[in-house]
Parts: C-alpha cells; structure tokens; sequence
C-alpha cells in the first residue's frame, strides 16, 4: 500500500504557478502590409522583415514560384497563407515562427530533386 501511495504522489497534476509557456516569437495582433508580386523567395523575406515573424521553409518550396499580391490587414499566418497562394502548402504556427509543409506528393517531392543530393 505504501508503494501505491508514492505512486498516486508522482503523477499528481502539476500547478499552474510552476509550469512557463515560452513566448511565442510571431505577433498574433494584425499588421497593415502591402506586398507586390514577386518570387516567392523575395516576399516570404519582405513578409518576415516586416511582421518580425520567422519563416521556416525548405527552399525548394519557393523555386519557381511568384508571390500573391498582398494589400491588409493580416496575422503572420493570414499573410503567409495568401502570398503563398498555394493549396498544395499548409503554414503552420509555432513558437519558432511560422513553418510552411508540403500537404501534397508533388510538393513534397518537389524538394527531392537530385541536385540536392
């Protein structure tokens, strides 16, 4: 019995006064940005000069590729989503910045390319 008693210690919850939540990096308020058409390269750099949001993205996912024009009001998020223009990509939020994944095979096979290997 005494055995269970440490056990049942061990995994009783945590309080809220000794857990911290790092911050994250990406301002979530909404910013007014103007961004032309341009390659997706260029933009995706303008977009994080001006937000202060990091993108994190395999460049070969922005080979080739123009940007949307962009004229608003947009979270990070919102932004990339819509300079990207691209249903084969997904642009997710973490602490790091933004991170931008392939959802399809033909996106995510276009960073296999032999060059790279």
């Amino acid at each position: 019995m005494g055995a269970m008693f440490c056990v049942f210690l061990a995994c009783a919850p945590v309080s809220a006064e000794t857990v911290t939540r790092t911050r994250d990096i990406c301002p979530a308020r909404k910013t007014t940005l103007q961004i032309g058409t341009k390659t997706l390269a260029a933009a995706v750099a303008e977009l994080s000069r001006k937000t202060q949001c990091p993108v994190l993205m395999d460049s070969a996912l922005l080979q080739d590729g123009n940007s949307m024009a962009l004229q608003g009001s947009y979270t990070p998020r919102e932004a990339l989503i819509r300079l990207l223009g691209n249903a084969e990509l997904d642009v997710i939020e973490t602490v790091q910045g933004l991170a931008v994944m392939p959802l399809t095979y033909r996106a995510a096979h276009r960073m296999d390319h032999a060059m790279r290997m």
